[in-house]
Formats: structure tokens, sequence, C-alpha cells
């Protein structure tokens, strides 16, 4: 992230927070009042890395992993970009890191994701937030001079049953190409914007840090 220069630097995972949580949202840019963590695996965070070296290892020969190989055309962006920022006045940007670029055989770009799953992800609906997540990186590629291919790739690494685990785990790798649409990102950014610079927002009635709150306030009255 740009350090120093002033700006609050809006993320996915940030602005994702807004329509779970207006009040969450807004406490955190805020305030610097984040969610409660709570115990959480970081398994899917050691696969990211696992895979991103792995990934890397197969930039410089132009060829694709093997694990893809006849899932997806095109090769990996070398040298890689992982990082991006979009200045969007002189109080907000956004910000974006992804996993992993391809570039198609027309030359265009496209962002990759990985994602861990905990259930056989074939023939299941994208989630929102995946959609969002690919919108977000193709616009910020594009704000930086780069012609996306209006698609982006969703990689999904998922566990399988065997017989035979003491000569290797199966994994399902299961790649979903998704079409973007990088005229939904600045209306969200905006969105957000808007609430940050307004009051402190009702918070969501589903939402179970708000919901303890309450509750504990309520008792200690």
């Amino acid at each position: 992230m740009k350090k120093g220069d002033g700006k609050i630097w809006l993320s996915h995972s940030g602005v994702d927070i807004l329509y779970r949580c207006p009040r969450c949202f807004w406490l955190r840019y805020n305030r610097g009042i984040y969610q409660p963590e709570g115990i959480v695996s970081r398994l899917a965070s050691r696969f990211d890395i696992v895979l991103k070296n792995y990934f890397s290892i197969f930039r410089a020969t132009g060829e694709l992993p093997p694990m893809i190989e006849g899932k997806i055309k095109g090769k990996l962006e070398n040298p890689f970009q992982e990082v991006y920022f979009h200045p969007i006045n002189e109080k907000f940007g956004f910000w974006g890191k992804l996993d992993e670029c391809l570039i198609t055989p027309e030359n265009l770009y496209a962002p990759v994701d990985f994602k861990t799953a905990s259930s056989d992800p074939r023939g299941k609906d994208i989630f929102p937030a995946y959609q969002n997540q690919l919108d977000e990186f193709s616009f910020l590629m594009e704000s930086n001079g780069k012609k996306t291919a209006g698609i982006g790739y969703l990689i999904f690494f998922y566990p399988d049953h065997g017989e035979k685990l003491h000569n290797g785990f199966p994994m399902v790798i299961h790649v979903e190409t998704v079409k973007t649409n990088t005229g939904n990102v600045e209306p969200r950014i905006f969105q957000a914007i808007k609430v940050l610079e307004g009051k402190i927002p009702a918070p969501a009635q589903d939402c179970p840090f708000c919901q303890w709150y309450d509750k504990l306030n309520q008792l200690l009255k």
C-alpha cells in the first residue's frame, strides 16, 4: 500500500465488509476498529504461498504449469505485476493484489485468483464476492494502462478422497472462466466513499459483531 501519501486506500476485502455490515465498514476505515478475527485457519494462506511459488517456476519458460495445462490458454505475465493502485481523489484510492495474471493468445490481460475450496466447486454458482474481485482486478489493470480480455479465472483447489494418501494427496483442480464487468467497480467504490464520509451508519441486522456489542451494552446499563 502507498503509505505516507495521506490517502485512505480501499481494497476489495475492505469494501466487501460494507455489504456485510455498514457500521463495521465505517469503524474499520474511520476509527481503525476492526472486526475480531476469532479462530481462523491459516491453511488457505499457506496454499496461496505454495501455489504462487509453483507458478513462478514456470513464468520464465513461457509455459503454463502442468496442473492447468489444457484448461487455460495463454502464458503467465512476465514480469508479474502483483500490486496495483488507482487514485480516486485527493482523499481516497483503491488498490488490489493479484494472485496471478495470464496473458491470452491475443495479448490481453486476465486476472487469476486462487481459491482453496472445502467442498467440490464443480457445477456451483460463483459467489458474488468472487465476481466483484475479478471485476476489480480488471478495473485496476485497465486504469494502469493494460488492456484486459474481459474475463478472469478462478482456479479452485479441492482435496479429494483417495485410498493411497501415502503416495500423495489427490487434488481436484477446477478452473472457472468468469466474464468481468469493470463498469460495476466505480459505483461500488463511490458508494463506499459516501458511507465513509457520512455519520456512523446503523449496523446490519444479522451482523454477529454488532449484535454481541448491543447485547453487552444492554447488559451493562
